[in-house]
């Protein structure tokens, strides 16, 4: 045998296998040469015999190991640098992965997990996904679609063609498709066939919608259910929280279910830097603070003064990075493609389309289309289409954002425009696509193109003058061919000209005459702009921001420019037409609409003056008894009124035997009284005084004979008389199971007949008498009411008295005649009065809408309110945080900018704003940053003097101003939202936030609020939401009811259910700020309003929104929900009940967080019970993945709810807090004022000051306690904040006194 030996070792090993051989360890067939064996033998021999290295010790020197430092592995046998071992494709140098294990590998697999979702999709695309919680659920069906069954849907030819489903899985969002994504579901029809399905992403629900996309409709058929998949577009960096399920095709039952949104992953990028570009786009791939290089000069630009070479210096340069365009121009669209400012691209509105069409040529558009085409003179242009419809059609360029275009103010908007074929004549404009407030008048400009190419220049002044606001442009080009008919044209360099760096912006000029009303240095103007008018499409196209207007379709956002808003008048009449107009109370309907005809279920209002809930119409009044219908459920409770629209059902109705189509109008109004009058044309027919908590409705009747009505189909046991003699007669009614005790009364001579019919005539010698209702039908209770019935009640005043030593409000009630005098009447008192009401005897009592109503014979009532106090915000206290940490977050805020601290132009969103730089200006003040402090205050000055004056250049403003309107008696921000003008709702809520800006501003800027400059417009607002009595330009305490003791958010009040209110917090905000605005000025006639109403949303809140005696147990008289309903708080207070929901969302974290907003010390009275809001925390977090804040989707107001918690449990949500990496803060909260607030609650403990336990003298002033290990050893901390420039000495009532430092913040313990 001749052996090749290679090596030393290998004759070594020769050697050793002849000896093995020829000692018969080896049969001879055995022996082979070295080089047959294979590597691992020989690595494993020359280890043996101490010839070779093995650094991993697994027995196979390194010279033939492929891992020599893995001791697991030592081959790879496809030379893809994964072990043998750990490869799942051995022999595959493609493949080493297969994760899921069906013998596919991931590179090739695309769903690496085999959890149904693809890899682009997945955001763990190697994690199983348990994709239950991520399905959306369409429960929620609108404009009358029907939901057949879970997951089965059905769109009737009866529903409006705006009908669909809602998903209300709130947990899903928010999406943000940046990179594309995808939704898929399961589909089939149980009938078979086949239906179109489509769906709609919205910012938010109805009616925040804007930004939306619509995906295409995709068809769906068979009986077998059948996965489906649409793949979404980019939406850049929008986000969407709101997600509805479209049917197209009508009356066919489609089964949709497994709904999946996943956005797509973005592609993988290497960043070796970390500054967030990819090593592929970063010219500096390893310096983190330079990624551009843009002349190339190796210089990056942050360092380089002169970015693109030109000569130019950048801050000298209009077109820093572009060495060809010394000009300055702004580039829309060159060479057929749109510049990148311009990120949204191509778009087109089609009339004759379902949604716009966006960078897709036009696909779905069936009226337009474009496309990049080459031109013989050009090269590469857009080319568009009209087709032949002649349906409207516009194309336009858009921007995310509204760009400042006020350096080209001097210049124009050109373009060069060619036409193919079709009538030449254009029209354009530029607009905002999303209603932000920048829309010019449509601009025809006469035939163009028709002999080649033609360069268009339209001035900026000219689309100024047509209503453009230039500071905040997001469409490029808005263009059409005039006739929109078979007209194809070409357009290139779209783009604006004439770049003058000292150019500045004067304001359209207004064509409309108007008067200005100068108040310091600011002003209102008495009519509105029509440059302000705005436009908002929902499915319509809906005018507003134009006054107190009904709802217009302006059947396209084009026609605003020449809108011409038909007025929406008060219906007053009698005294009432001599007064303030008189809104928002439990009776608004009745000056905003009068009369609610018969069957019109669009005209729905209802009074509530508890216990009545009456409607009324031209044919009189329908009276029902909410204790005898009041129901609850988990949703709520309330009157569930059965057949409301009819004259009469369950209930009763008085009518007029020669009138039937009387206009109803307000006729006279007080505080806990209103009087309706009914006309027949000029004529007063009848009028009808309604008085809160009565069990008494006075009438008047001057023309015809009154009826008493009741439903003709009743049967016997259905209705009846349960009382006839003397003066009065006694109608039952039991039609919808509760039965109603009703007692007519007239005076001496008063007769009745037919009172077995359905129509009971009256005749009463004076024709006035009373509709009672008893709570039973006992003679001693029907004696006690007819006894007090026919002292008529005209009015009801509601004066109060703070009592500056205690801080305590003392509210009273009286009751008049006609004549001004006082009257004893059997008066109701709701909760809110009898708890805190001594000296009364009741006669008789029964549970209704907001708890046991306790009747007594009085002339009146008082009772009386402790305060809470407020604050300008928390102190800042040494050792309680970290300094620098708050000091960063506040110069976080600071870095943000003003292009970030306001970004919002209504009277909502904008309030938000400012009350948002407030609180944090506060804390910069206490933290001695001083030229931050100064930024934030005068940024807030200038905020605020833009919005408290009505003139800008010397013309009227179209935003940022004030309108008194007269016939309204009312101050109308612009821009409006939440139809603060339409509906007059919500002013409270929006004003309050200007006036907390404005105490924050002049806390330390007195002058800023003296009547020499703004202080006279700040209390324009105050005024028009909580004016005093005898208010020369507005009615008394607008917003606030104090018959009830707290707000109303509706103007016009239509809805059957009567008014409603939902943010308490929000109310005391506003009536706080009065507070913090009266303290700063010195007006104690403001500060003590404020009290009032402050004290009052505190006291309500506990007994209406959250029972707090029915919370405790104990006298079951005293509990306000009634036995049904489960929960222990509610969200929404309505006239004749509560619903356990809000107006946006049914997330529980927002049901119950929105009594969290804004947090601020001004709505401190939610922290009142610490015990209660332990457990009430724990509901509001109970959807929260984790259980805390931290697990909460992210707009569901993360950091509001980590501030509740601290005032109950600091320690836990400064642990949840600490643990969550980032969240979404809520718009009108601040991560320094989160981080700052926790702690500081940390620090002072529970709240103390507020139930009355404990008072003070002065109304900046709290106390608080930091529980202890027993009742007794607490440590109770003492706050005030001095608003005077002298020491102040503040005493408590236990005692304690404190000598507060001049113009700043006292803590004592």
């Amino acid at each position: 045998m001749v052996t090749l030996v290679r090596s030393k070792a290998h004759w070594i090993l020769a050697c050793l296998l002849s000896c093995f051989a020829a000692a018969g360890a080896l049969r001879s067939s055995e022996v082979l040469a070295a080089d047959s064996l294979s590597e691992e033998v020989m690595a494993a021999l020359m280890v043996i015999l101490g010839g070779g290295v093995d650094s991993d010790n697994d027995g196979v020197a390194d010279e033939f190991d492929a891992f020599p430092d893995d001791p697991y592995e030592t081959d790879d046998s496809d030379r893809d640098g994964v072990g043998d071992l750990a490869d799942a494709f051995p022999d595959d140098p493609f493949e080493s992965v297969d994760t899921d294990g069906d013998a596919i590998g991931d590179n090739a697999d695309t769903d690496d997990d085999g959890d149904g979702i693809d890899d682009l999709y997945d955001p763990e695309p190697l994690v199983v996904t348990d994709v239950t919680p991520l399905l959306a659920t369409f429960s929620e069906a609108f404009g009358d679609a029907v939901i057949e069954s879970e997951g089965n849907f059905l769109f009737p030819s009866t529903a409006a063609d705006w009908a669909g489903f809602a998903n209300k899985n709130t947990a899903i969002y928010p999406f943000v498709f940046e990179n594309g994504g995808r939704l898929t579901f399961n589909a089939s029809l149980p009938s078979g066939g086949s239906a179109d399905v489509r769906f709609r992403f919205e910012y938010l629900p109805h009616p925040d919608v804007d930004p939306a996309y619509n995906t295409e409709a995709i068809t769906v058929s068979g009986s077998v259910p059948t996965q489906y998949s649409i793949d979404l577009p980019p939406q850049g960096a929008n986000t969407f929280g709101s997600l509805i399920l479209y049917l197209n095709t009508k009356d066919v039952v489609v089964s949709v279910t497994d709904v999946l949104v996943t956005a797509k992953r973005p592609p993988m990028a290497i960043d070796t830097d970390g500054d967030g570009v990819a090593d592929a786009e970063d010219a500096f791939p390893t310096d983190p603070s330079e990624t551009t290089d843009t002349d190339g000069d190796g210089v990056g630009n942050n360092e380089d003064t002169d970015d693109d070479a030109d000569g130019i210096p950048d801050d000298e340069d209009p077109a820093p990075l572009d060495p060809n365009n010394e000009t300055g121009d702004l580039v829309v669209l060159s060479g057929g493609q749109v510049d990148a400012l311009w990120d949204r691209g191509i778009g087109a509105y089609d009339s004759a389309a379902s949604s716009d069409c966006m960078n897709n040529g036009g696909e779905g558009c069936p009226s337009i289309g474009w496309s990049q085409v080459d031109d013989s003179e050009r090269g590469t242009v857009l080319e568009v289409e009209h087709s032949s419809s002649g349906a409207f059609a516009l194309l336009f360029i858009a921007a995310s954002n509204g760009q400042d275009l006020t350096n080209y103010a001097n210049g124009a908007l050109e373009f060069d425009i060619k036409v193919m074929s079709g009538d030449a004549n254009f029209t354009m404009k530029l607009d905002c696509l999303y209603s932000s407030g920048c829309f010019s008048a449509d601009l025809p400009l006469g035939e163009l193109g028709v002999d080649g190419w033609e360069s268009v220049q339209v001035p900026m002044s000219q689309l100024r003058n047509a209503g453009l606001d230039i500071t905040k442009v997001d469409t490029g080009i808005v263009i059409w061919a005039t006739d929109t008919t078979s007209t194809v044209y070409r357009l290139d360099n779209v783009r604006f000209t004439g770049y003058d760096p000292d150019a500045t912006t004067p304001p359209p000029v207004v064509g409309i005459p108007y008067q200005l009303t100068e108040m310091g240095l600011g002003s209102y103007s008495d009519v509105i702009n029509p440059a302000s008018y705005r436009c908002v499409e929902d499915y319509g196209f809906w005018l507003y921001n134009a006054g107190v207007i009904p709802f217009t379709d302006l059947g396209t956002c084009a026609n605003v420019e020449n809108a011409n808003p038909t007025k929406r008048l008060p219906q007053v009449a009698g005294d009432a037409a001599d007064m303030h107009t008189m809104t928002h109370r439990w009776w608004g309907s009745l000056s905003f609409i009068g009369e609610m005809r018969v069957g019109d279920p669009n005209n729905a209002g209802h009074l509530t003056p508890d216990p009545f809930i009456a409607r009324i119409t031209e044919r009189g009044v329908r009276a029902m008894a909410i204790p005898t219908g009041l129901s609850a459920g988990p949703g709520g409770f309330g009157y569930n009124i059965p057949d409301p629209f009819s004259e009469v059902f369950d209930g009763i109705a008085i009518g007029n035997s020669a009138h039937s189509n009387m206009e109803a109008k307000l006729h006279d109004y007080s505080e806990g009284a209103v009087t309706a009058g009914w006309y027949d044309g000029n004529t007063l027919v009848m009028e009808a005084t309604f008085v809160y908590g009565s069990p008494y409705i006075f009438f008047d009747v001057y023309s015809g004979s009154p009826q008493i009505k009741t439903w003709p189909n009743a049967s016997p046991g259905e209705r009846g008389i349960w009382h006839e003699g003397g003066n009065s007669l006694g109608v039952w009614t039991a039609i919808a199971g509760g039965r109603n005790n009703f007692l007519i009364v007239g005076d001496s001579g008063t007769t009745f007949s037919n009172t077995d019919s359905a129509v009971v005539t009256m005749s009463a010698p004076s024709n006035s008498f009373t509709l009672a209702w008893s709570p039973n039908d006992s003679s001693a209770t029907r004696q006690t009411i007819e006894g007090y019935a026919r002292n008529a009640v005209r009015d009801v005043t509601i004066d109060y008295a703070v009592d500056r030593a205690d801080n305590s409000v003392t509210v009273s009630h009286r009751y008049l005649d006609a004549s001004g005098q006082a009257v004893e009447t059997m008066a109701g008192l709701m909760p809110l009065h009898w708890k805190r009401v001594s000296g009364l005897s009741y006669a008789t009592s029964t549970r209704s809408a907001r708890g046991v109503i306790k009747f007594a014979p009085t002339t009146g009532f008082d009772y009386e309110l402790p305060t809470v106090g407020v604050l300008p915000a928390l102190p800042v206290i040494d050792g309680s945080l970290n300094n620098a940490t708050l000091r960063d977050l506040v110069g976080d805020f600071i870095d943000l900018g003003p292009n970030q601290w306001n970004m919002r132009s209504d009277t909502y969103w904008n309030g938000k704003e400012v009350g948002r730089v407030a609180e944090v200006l506060a804390l910069a003040d206490q933290l001695g940053m001083t030229a931050e402090a100064t930024t934030l205050r005068d940024w807030l000055k200038e905020e605020l003097a833009d919005w408290m004056s009505a003139e800008r250049n010397g013309t009227l403003d179209d935003g940022n101003y004030f309108v008194y309107d007269e016939d309204w008696n009312t101050l109308l921000g612009m821009e409006e939202s939440f139809l603060s003008h339409t509906l007059l709702q919500d002013h409270h809520f929006h004003y309050g936030y200007f006036i907390r800006a404005a105490a924050e501003v002049c806390r330390v800027d007195k002058a800023f609020c003296s009547a020499e400059q703004y202080g006279p417009m700040f209390e324009m607002l105050i005024r028009d939401y909580a004016a005093g009595r005898d208010d020369e330009l507005f009615p008394y305490l607008r917003n606030f009811d104090p018959a009830n003791g707290f707000s109303w958010a509706s103007g016009e009040v239509n809805f059957v259910r009567g008014n409603n209110n939902e943010s308490t917090s929000e109310a005391a905000n506003a009536y706080g700020a009065m507070v913090l605005y009266g303290l700063a000025t010195g007006n104690d006639e403001i500060t003590e309003r404020g009290m009032y109403l402050h004290a009052s949303t505190s006291a309500s809140y506990w007994e209406y929104w959250n029972d707090i005696d029915g919370w405790r147990g104990g006298n079951a008289e005293k509990r306000n929900f009634p036995s049904g309903y489960p929960r222990i708080t509610t969200s929404i207070i309505w006239g004749e009940g509560s619903s356990f929901s809000t107006w946006f969302s049914g997330a529980f974290a927002h049901i119950l967080g929105i009594q969290g907003l804004p947090s601020n010390p001004l709505i401190m009275h939610v922290g009142l019970y610490a015990d209660y809001l332990d457990e009430y925390v724990e509901l509001g977090l109970e959807e929260s993945s984790n259980g805390k804040p931290s697990g909460l989707p992210a707009d569901q107001w993360t950091d509001l709810w980590w501030n509740l918690w601290a005032m109950t449990d600091p320690d836990m949500a400064i642990a949840d807090y600490e643990a969550t990496a980032s969240y979404s803060s809520e718009y009108g909260e601040a991560p320094a004022h989160t981080y700052h607030w926790l702690y500081t609650m940390k620090a002072l403990g529970e709240l103390k000051t507020g139930t009355g336990e404990l008072t003070v003298d002065y109304p900046g002033a709290m106390a608080f306690e930091v529980p202890g290990a027993s009742p007794s050893s607490g440590v109770m901390n003492y706050v005030v904040y001095n608003y005077s420039n002298e020491v102040k000495t503040v005493t408590f009532s236990d005692g304690k006194v404190v000598e507060a430092a001049a113009n700043g913040f006292t803590v004592s313990q």
